[in-house]
């Protein structure tokens, strides 16, 4: 009889601990992809750009290695985006990088 108390008990704990969990979670998974679609499909027309130059130019870039650092700067770009987004949650929950305020 004592065990159906304390299961009860433990339920009544976990239950609501899992749901937050879990809301978290999803929130981050789904701040994640967006957040690389979009990077991703800017990097992918930033390249076709360069694609569309001249011969010359290509070779120059290529030289100057211009598409290695594209892609270091849009990696920062997605690296702050997933840190600010999971250090400044406020009360709400809601990513403050969403609504644009990162300052506090």
């Amino acid at each position: 009889m004592h065990y159906f108390a304390l299961v009860s008990v433990l339920v009544s704990a976990v239950v609501p601990l899992v749901k937050m969990v879990m809301k978290a979670l999803s929130i981050g998974a789904v701040t994640y992809m967006g957040v690389n679609l979009v990077i991703d499909e800017a990097r992918d027309y930033v390249m076709s750009k360069i694609g569309d130059t001249s011969i010359v130019i290509q070779s120059i870039m290529g030289l100057a290695q211009i598409d290695i650092a594209i892609n270091i700067y849009f990696t920062a770009v997605i690296t702050r985006l997933i840190l600010s987004g999971m250090s400044s949650t406020g009360k709400t929950g809601r990513y403050k990088f969403l609504t644009g305020d990162l300052e506090g």
